[in-house]
């Protein structure tokens, strides 16, 4: 996880990623991307505030690499970015229409909503918010877990939550590989189109006042064998490819997310080129229009 603290930790962020990181607060967190220059994704997670810093929960495999990349970027900003030994907890089961006790943590059922307890902090998911985030220091968590009424599940169950709700991520065999409208990043309101410039911005705003988006990110269950893996490809229809953005496994099969060409969103697709593993598509758990033109 990254906690960004300083004075001027909102400004440094506004100049950097997709959202608009003003209008987040320590009651209020949402979805955000950072890319690159050419407007490809480096990192897409959930951040949130708390009365010292933001903290970005990010996949492991690119944590340390955003980390040192971002820092580049601070000058003579009054910021400083760390990677935090903080445990990292997916909750879920919650009851979207009543506050959630979390420890000594109470959480609003809105989407997004967010509080802290001294070190603690938790946020509802803006894309589903029966489940939440826990962040605090290792021994903390998993004292609140032993005590609470939660029961131990596994990152690959985390993971398949994340699928089945269409929710991007994006790890170090995916970094650099879609622009966020690919990822679903606008419907799910991780992108401002009102804010000023930030790395990408010129890339985003085009791709979305052209109507070029032309590629999606869509769910697809897999029987075994053999598993796609995250950057892989798949074969669709017409000589069409997709790549796989994220895997989970249920049981024996598996689920996928992977970005592929919307015109061919109903088309039968296959995990190898010599079609003999077909892909089932999941349905999509949020509407996601057609091409312009």
């Amino acid at each position: 996880m990254l906690s960004i603290s300083g004075d001027d930790r909102h400004a440094f962020l506004q100049g950097q990623l997709t959202q608009d990181v003003m209008l987040i607060d320590e009651n209020h967190s949402l979805l955000s991307g950072w890319a690159t220059a050419k407007g490809r994704l480096l990192a897409v997670g959930q951040l949130i505030a708390t009365p010292d810093a933001l903290l970005w929960p990010l996949p492991a495999s690119i944590v340390d690499g955003v980390q040192r990349r971002l820092g580049m970027f601070l000058l003579r900003a009054n910021a400083a970015i760390v990677v935090t030994d903080h445990a990292v907890v997916g909750l879920w089961g919650l009851d979207a229409h009543a506050d959630a006790t979390i420890g000594p943590i109470t959480l609003p059922p809105e989407a997004g909503a967010t509080a802290s307890d001294g070190d603690l902090a938790a946020a509802r998911l803006v894309v589903d918010p029966t489940r939440a985030i826990m962040l605090g220091p290792t021994d903390t968590a998993c004292a609140l877990l032993s005590a609470g009424k939660f029961a131990e599940a596994s990152e690959n169950d985390w993971h398949l939550q994340n699928i089945r709700t269409g929710v991007p991520t994006v790890i170090a065999e995916t970094s650099e590989a879609f622009v966020p409208q690919m990822l679903n990043l606008d419907l799910l309101g991780g992108i401002s189109f009102t804010k000023g410039c930030y790395v990408g911005q010129e890339i985003v705003a085009r791709t979305q006042n052209l109507g070029r988006i032309k590629r999606r990110m869509y769910g697809f269950r897999q029987a075994p064998p053999p598993a796609v893996a995250p950057g892989d490809t798949i074969y669709g229809p017409d000589n069409a490819t997709g790549k796989v953005v994220m895997t989970a496994r249920d049981g024996e099969a598996l689920e996928l997310t992977a970005v592929i060409p919307i015109e061919h969103s109903d088309a039968v697709w296959f995990a190898d080129e010599a079609q003999a593993s077909r892909l089932t598509p999941l349905s999509p758990p949020y509407s996601i229009p057609a091409p312009a033109g």
